[in-house]
């Protein structure tokens, strides 16, 4: 499984919540939370250091 690391800012302001979720994950949550309005941006992760 795929994982990559999502950032989002709750309402658009303070400092930018990671999490490392599942790459599926992470589309759905960027969409409800572009619903939202909120600044959302998807990282790939590294796959030499997530081995």
């Amino acid at each position: 499984m795929k994982h990559v690391t999502l950032q989002y800012k709750v309402m658009g302001i303070g400092n930018w919540v990671s999490a490392t979720v599942s790459h599926e994950i992470a589309r759905q949550l960027e969409i409800e939370y572009k619903d939202y309005g909120w600044p959302v941006r998807i990282l790939e992760l590294d796959s030499k250091a997530a081995a």
